[in-house]
């Protein structure tokens, strides 16, 4: 590690992180090393893969290498971190009135799209003064909070001045006051309080509400509490009594306001059972498996009589039961505050099954390989399958024959894939709607490797999430993140055609906008592709409608660059519309609120233009409606489509 004029430093902190690995969470004090007097560093054993190397000493900026390719039985002693001056931000925070304000929380966050992005924070001084040195240079935005209101999201470039000041003016001065109360009024001290807002009608910025942090806070004895800073919009605030569990906070519906509104009461109820048992359709009880109330996390269960007890606060939640023997069910359940309530047998069906053998390349039996199968499938640079990303998913070991059994999945579509370490996987296979099971070999073989850039406006993409899905089976996903650089890495996919996108936002109805591009991993050979992702210069306004002339409440939209004509998910999602060569396609999705829509940044072209209403994770469960639009150069645009009105009948 040298700064620089060349000069060594020590005591860097230096960290190794895999670039491959879908969700990388390196502790720097447990995994980091320190360099020495002469600034250097090593690390003792490093898997074979692609990595990247970080250098952070003092007000230096942090530097990251770009991906290094370590073999596994080739020592690295090429490698140098050259620490540039940390760029700093340094200015004041003051209130509206121009007073300063001692003690405000300051924070820089760097840009990005995923929610692990670098945050650094300090608290103004007495004259309300603050300093953040050894930033890295990138764009970053900077927000000061205090008990007084919040300053708007400023957004600088690091990389093009290392030293920004700042003025921030706590001009935000929404507020939600309230107090949490029992059944019976009485408060609650030491409640626990969130406040987020109202996603369900809301069309707040997700970024910015990111960057601003999440809003939680602790009642006082007499059960008061109070939100300050907040934009203006609808907020639903929760709460759940000390020392009780995430999910209690989750299952919450709590009070939807708005800032500056009148105080409000948050009831808390005292806990109520949801009580019941799980059968076969021949009364058999089922032994092992998992319970969910709304979206909280699953309850593992094994039992002898299929029963299960479960407390929740007084409410009305879904109910969701899987396991491996039998096809996920949901039922919903009214649960009284202090009861016991009785939700009876709930009936299971074993569903269609998925079993054969796994082979090598050569025919003989892979034992202890691990097979995966589900509606959505997803994996890492490195890893096969990762159980808590994908979608109605279960997966499974071969024996000693290498064969297996996965059983109790739905008749709709299905994805398949088996691998094991050091022996290679099989390719991602697509099975089709049935209620028939299903006999079939997965046939491993060696893997190859993808690696390339992601730009956009000319500079690099950092903290961007990455995906490939293979031709034929695009409800498999394989995704990693690009680094400072915009680079990325997948080290380890079976050879074929895949779509790579980098996916910038959310998913569902959230604003998210995908840059696909085609790419052809060959064995032996490492692939390499570049994506610009820079926006285009039009808006579109979108207008939709159901045949009975009414506005669409709520849905999604996709405008993809192609003319196409899906008739169902699927066929959106399927990727035979993307043209071989490097022509990239850039996909746009919105959420329809009120009938209305506006998607920018797009770029001229002919484009389909789709409503999606559902689960767009699971192609069976949505909805779609498309027409063709060309897009002109024009600034701004308009398109509409309509809808039947079938679609929400009984919402």
């Amino acid at each position: 590690v040298v700064d620089e004029t060349g000069k060594p430093v020590p005591n860097a902190r230096v960290i190794a992180t895999s670039a491959a690995v879908a969700l990388p969470m390196p502790d720097p004090r447990r995994d980091g090393v320190l360099s020495g007097a002469d600034g250097t560093f090593s690390f003792a054993t490093l898997s074979a893969g692609t990595w990247r190397i970080t250098a952070t000493a003092g007000d230096h900026g942090t530097t990251t290498s770009p991906p290094i390719v370590v073999d596994g039985e080739h020592a690295r002693s090429d490698i140098e971190l050259r620490l540039g001056a940390g760029a700093v931000v340094h200015g004041t925070v003051k209130d509206p009135s121009g007073a300063p304000v001692p003690a405000a929380e300051v924070s820089v966050v760097v840009h990005g799209y995923l929610p692990w992005r670098e945050r650094r924070q300090a608290f103004t001084d007495a004259s309300g003064n603050f300093s953040i040195g050894g930033l890295p240079p990138r764009a970053v935005d900077i927000v000061a909070w205090h008990e007084r209101g919040a300053s708007a999201i400023v957004a600088t470039d690091l990389a093009t001045k290392r030293d920004q000041q700042v003025a921030l003016t706590l001009d935000l001065d929404g507020t939600i006051t309230g107090t949490v109360v029992d059944k019976a009024g009485q408060p609650i001290g030491d409640a626990q309080v969130i406040a987020e807002p109202d996603w369900s009608v809301a069309t707040a910025d997700r970024a910015a509400w990111a960057v601003r942090g999440v809003q939680e806070t602790v009642t006082d004895q007499g059960g008061a509490f109070r939100f300050a800073g907040l934009p203006d919009g609808p907020y639903r605030v929760r709460a759940a009594r000390s020392g009780a569990n995430e999910a209690a906070l989750d299952l919450s519906t709590g009070v939807v306001t708005k800032p500056n509104a009148a105080p409000i009461k948050v009831v808390v109820t005292a806990d109520g059972r949801a009580i019941g048992k799980l059968q076969l359709a021949d009364g058999k009880p089922v032994s092992a498996f998992t319970l969910r109330l709304g979206n909280t996390y699953p309850l593992p269960f094994v039992t002898q009589d299929g029963a299960f007890s479960v407390p929740a606060p007084a409410g009305t939640y879904d109910i969701t039961v899987a396991g491996p023997s039998f096809v996920t069910t949901n039922t919903e359940v009214t649960i009284a505050e202090g009861k016991e309530t009785d939700v009876g047998a709930i009936t299971v069906t074993a569903g269609r099954s998925i079993s054969g053998r796994v082979l090598d390349e050569h025919g003989a039996p892979v034992a202890h390989a691990t097979v995966a199968a589900g509606a959505l499938l997803t994996g890492g640079g490195t890893e096969l399958y990762i159980k808590g990303e994908s979608v109605a998913a279960k997966d499974t070991e071969t024996d000693a024959q290498g064969r297996f059994v996965l059983a109790g999945f739905p008749p709709g579509s299905l994805t398949v894939i088996a691998g094991k370490t050091n022996a290679g996987r099989s390719p991602s296979l697509q099975l089709p709607p049935s209620p028939d099971s299903v006999a079939l070999d997965l046939v491993l073989g060696p893997t190859s490797s993808l690696e390339g850039k992601v730009t956009r406006n000319g500079q690099p993409l950092a903290d961007t999430g990455i995906t490939a899905s293979p031709f034929g089976a695009m409800w498999s996903a394989f995704f990693v993140s690009t680094g400072p650089d915009g680079t990325f890495a997948l080290d380890a996919l079976a050879p074929g055609s895949y779509v790579v996108y980098p996916m910038l936002g959310g998913n569902g109805n959230r604003r998210m906008e995908l840059y696909m591009r085609r790419v052809d991993v060959a064995l032996g050979k490492k692939a390499t592709i570049d994506i610009d992702t820079t926006p285009g210069p039009v808006t579109l306004a979108v207008s939709v409608k159901t045949d009975k002339a009414a506005p669409v409440p709520m849905a999604g939209l996709i405008a993809i660059q192609a003319s196409i004509n899906p008739q169902t998910a699927e066929e959106l999602r399927d990727g035979t519309h993307l043209p071989t060569g490097g022509q990239i396609i850039p996909m746009y999705a919105r959420g329809i609120r009120d009938g209305a829509a506006s998607i920018d940044g797009m770029r001229p072209g002919a484009y389909t233009l789709c409503v999606t209403l559902g689960d767009t994770r699971v192609a069976s469960s949505v909805k779609l409606k498309c027409t063709q639009v060309k897009v002109t150069a024009a600034a701004t645009q308009a398109a509409s489509l309509v809808v039947p009105a079938a679609w929400f009948d009984g919402q």
